[in-house]
């Protein structure tokens, strides 16, 4: 609303119930307030900004009222306002507001056609698409097209993208019963280079369109957030097969290399996008056959094909009459008319090679090496900066879960089984009882079956959901996460139940630890408490990437996620007791035949494995986040430390830290820190700066050193019962560069340490300029680390 004047305007003649008030008196603060034909949410009154207007029920008014200006009297009424102070009149109702909707309003009825106006001419364009079109006419079409598939890609809808051409409108409407019916007009056209070539490469973009809809809109997507699958009652060419589409490419590039009156450069500017689409048709039509064929041959061709479209772009005339707003009154849509997406060249053709690449690393996570590995590799792909394009991340959900298997060849049972076994019940009778071996109702091991049976019943799917999960935008993985893990808290106490069941069909016997009372276990119920730990602390993790916490709750958050981390390591000692118990067991027993010992100490191996490399990354993530509490604190307490602007007035500290701990209040354990805990242990209270220094100097160090063993030990797991481990080379950078950037963080955190502690020893208060960098800049080395950059403050 800034620089625009704000007019009552008098009545419409094509809506003659539109209200007019002449002559209103002049605004004051009080006059707003009960002003009885509008109701305004004031958000800055000093800039009069983002001003909400709902008109009430029309009046009967003289058609000859004049216009006047009252852009200034309200500004001046607006600015004596609080900001975020609700202005309405309480005779305002709801229904008097749905009343004041505007349906013949051109900014909000697509429909509406202006007095005077040809009803022909607002529905039609006069564009010709049977007219002749230059070569470079072609490549400027199909450039544009690009631009306007990748803006669909990226989430906006048909309507505002493709929809919006001419040329496929006369495709698709009316909807073609056969191939020969899908022109852009229904009498071929005289000339080739439209009939043949740029109708080949239409088809085939709408038939690509078709692969991408069918495979996201069966997939956990958000509308309007993600992606928009409406199609406005139009048809992508669906009940056509793919044939068709690849042959007409064909032809149109045999007819292309024998032109002999079109440049060169052209010929081969048309011939490359054709290849374009040809290819990249192929590669959406592989779908999930991916799992059979790990061919990636056509996305490898099409980033081939990138490159030459970048250099020939500047080759193409743009061909703006080709696209028109107007089509948007023919489509079915129950939105306002909305403008045209443009994007640039650079960026369409950039989403298509991130899009490209990433399907071709793919591949890399369709070998089965274990669910820790498994899972890895999944967040480690889901993690890109850009993220994945949400038909990427949509084909990743269809191979996770295909026919009830895990990248069609483990089970979901099995997978839920291997998981078990890697954290908590290696060579296991739990997992290794079946009711096909024994069929005596009697036998223990049959009660054992049945009971994991019901127990992959419960599990499996909130299981797998997890892991799915990672392929939702970075917003909804933390909202989807807060939300699931308190299921995961009412699991773990059915699991408990069933582990009680368990002890005594296993045989278990107790263990006594730390010289107290005996116990066992419990080995499904600290599955999934793990399982619980590693949710809560995401939560938190992710809300750093998300900016979701202000300067001021830095400190705490990090203080909680230390926390969580300490509680994590704890269970995971607890489950090493206990798998190191059972491993002398098995070793002591005699039933075991000497041929099996092998696989079951392989199976010990990786378990311990697993659990070294869980209990290295969390003491790293402790003692990271140990160090950034102890800087915060000192920052704070000496109020450098940026705030958020205006919060105090809205806010305290305890209305803040039970926003943020929401999600963990119906989670009953580990149970939620009570404020005034939380607010002594996040301030360090009773201790002095130099014991805060020292903590943080003592962490940071520790945490370099954690990091870099994290490093050593390498993205995935080695099963020593393989010779040869595939590498996922480019799955495993992404995961490198990812701790090499935390270890960059870890570096800058040393930094600032040092500086504070430099002016601590020499001025009693810190005279430091402190700057937090903001998300997606290069100063933020990762995503997970607000490191507070200090320098010394200029001298005024």
């Amino acid at each position: 609303m800034v620089g625009r004047k704000l007019h009552v305007t008098g009545p419409r003649s094509a809506c003659p119930n539109h209200f007019f008030r002449p002559q209103p008196p002049p605004l004051t603060p009080r006059s707003i307030c009960f002003l009885p034909n509008f109701v305004y949410k004031l958000h800055n009154p000093l800039r009069c900004c983002r001003i909400t207007r709902f008109e009430c029920p029309p009046r009967q008014v003289a058609p000859s009222a004049p216009r006047r200006d009252i852009t200034a009297e309200f500004t001046e009424a607006a600015s004596k306002l609080r900001t975020g102070q609700l202005v309405k009149d309480e005779t305002f109702t709801l229904f008097e507001a749905v009343g004041a909707l505007e349906i013949m309003d051109s900014k909000m009825d697509s429909g509406y056609i202006a007095p005077g106006e040809n009803q022909a001419q607002a529905l039609e364009d006069d564009y010709d698409v049977r007219r002749e079109l230059t070569p470079e006419e072609v490549v400027g079409l199909m450039d544009q097209l690009l631009c306007h598939e990748m803006a669909w890609h990226m989430g906006h809808p048909l309507s505002q993208t493709l929809f919006t051409s001419i040329y496929l409108d006369k495709l698709l409407s009316p909807v073609p019963r056969t191939m020969e019916d899908a022109r852009f007009d229904r009498v071929p056209s005289e000339s080739t280079l439209v009939s043949l070539v740029l109708r080949a490469y239409c088809l085939a973009m709408v038939k690509a369109c078709d692969y991408v809809h069918a495979r996201v809109a069966v997939e956990y997507y958000y509308e309007e957030e993600d992606f928009v699958t409406q199609l406005y009652n139009r048809n992508l060419l669906s009940v056509f097969d793919g044939s068709h589409f690849y042959r007409l490419l064909d032809q149109a590039v045999a007819w292309v290399d024998e032109q002999k009156d079109i440049d060169k450069k052209l010929k081969d500017a048309i011939r490359c996008r054709l290849l374009f689409r040809y290819d990249f048709l192929a590669a959406l039509d592989q779908d999930l056959d991916i799992l059979e064929t790990r061919a990636t041959d056509s996305f490898t061709a099409c980033l081939s094909h990138l490159d030459e479209l970048k250099e020939s772009h500047s080759l193409g005339k743009s061909v703006p009459e080709a696209f028109s707003l107007k089509i948007q009154r023919k489509l079915a849509s129950t939105v306002p008319p909305r403008p045209i997406v443009h994007i640039s060249h650079e960026d369409a053709l950039a989403h298509s090679k991130r899009l490209c690449q990433d399907a071709i690393d793919i591949v890399q996570i369709l070998d089965y090496r274990g669910p820790t590995n498994f899972k890895t590799a999944i967040w480690t792909l889901m993690s890109r900066k850009p993220q994945p394009s949400v038909y990427i991340r949509c084909l990743i959900q269809a191979l996770i879960v295909s026919d009830m298997t895990i990248l069609g060849a483990v089970s979901v049972k099995q997978f839920l089984f291997d998981d078990l076994a890697e954290l908590v019940l290696p060579c296991s009778i739990l997992l290794e009882a079946n009711t096909d071996d024994v069929e005596l109702p009697s036998d223990p091991r049959f009660q054992i079956a049945r009971h994991m049976d019901g127990f992959v019943k419960r599990f499996a799917q909130p299981f797998v959901d997890s892991v799915r999960c990672s392929c939702l935008n970075r917003c909804r993985v933390r909202r989807t996460v807060c939300h699931t893990v308190v299921d995961w808290d009412s699991l773990q106490m059915e699991a408990e139940e069933l582990d009680l069941q368990l002890q005594a069909l296993s045989g278990e016997p107790p263990l006594q630890i730390g010289g107290g009372e005996p116990t066992y276990s419990y080995p499904l119920s600290s599955w999934a408490y793990h399982q619980k730990l590693t949710q809560l602390r995401l939560i938190l993790q992710m809300g750093f990437e998300l900016a979701i916490y202000s300067p001021e709750e830095l400190p705490g958050m990090y203080w909680y996620l230390s926390h969580i981390c300490s509680t994590h390591l704890g269970h995971l000692d607890r489950i090493r007791t206990f798998m190191v118990a059972a491993r002398r067991r098995d070793l002591t027993s005699t039933s075991n035949r000497a041929a099996d010992a092998s696989r079951r100490a392989s199976a010990f191996h990786k378990s311990f494995r697993c659990l070294e490399r869980l209990t290295t990354h969390l003491i790293a993530v402790d003692a990271f986040a140990i160090a950034l509490h102890a800087l915060y604190v000192l920052l704070a307490r000496h109020k450098i430390l940026p705030s958020a602007s205006g919060s105090d007035a809205y806010s305290t500290d305890k209305l803040r830290y039970e926003i943020r701990m929401k999600p963990f209040l119906p989670i009953s354990l580990p149970e939620l820190v009570p404020f005034e805990e939380y607010q002594r242990e996040a301030t360090l209270e009773g201790d002095t700066d130099s014991t805060i220094l020292e903590r943080a100097s003592k962490a940071i160090t520790e945490a370099r050193k954690a990091w870099e063993a994290t490093l050593s030990l390498g993205a995935f797991i080695e099963d020593p019962s393989v010779d040869t481990q595939t590498p996922a080379t480019a799955i495993e950078a992404d995961w490198q560069r990812n701790i090499k950037d935390t270890m960059r963080a870890c570096i800058g955190a040393s930094i600032a340490i040092e500086m504070v502690k430099k002016n601590l020893s020499t001025e009693k208060k810190l005279e430091l300029q402190v700057t937090i960098a903001e998300i997606g800049t290069k100063s933020r080395w990762h995503d997970w680390w607000s490191v507070p950059q200090v320098a010394q403050k200029p001298a005024p």
